[in-house]
């Protein structure tokens, strides 16, 4: 589960775009801990189900492309920092 609170509050795009986000993965992933792709299937309105099956292909595009752009960034792990101003060794009192 992704914990909104980790989300700085404030009021701009970014913010809402990233809320908003966290919102619906964490509605699907509650909804996948509920059902199978299967009882959902014989349980949803038969209307949700023809909107999903019509939205998702764009949508796990779109998912797909964020997911892979992020795991460009992340797959490499975090260097060292070299910046002497910034480090603080501490011990002076």
């Amino acid at each position: 589960m992704i914990y909104r609170s980790s989300v700085r509050r404030g009021g701009s795009v970014s913010d809402s775009s990233s809320e908003r986000l966290l919102a619906v993965v964490d509605a699907l992933d509650a909804l996948a801990r509920e059902q199978t792709p299967v009882e959902a299937a014989e349980s949803m309105d038969p209307a949700v189900l023809q909107a999903f099956w019509r939205e998702w292909p764009h949508t796990s595009v779109w998912a797909g492309n964020l997911w892979r752009a992020l795991n460009r960034d992340l797959e490499v792990p975090a260097g060292a920092r070299d910046d002497r101003e910034v480090d603080e060794v501490g011990g002076s009192g």
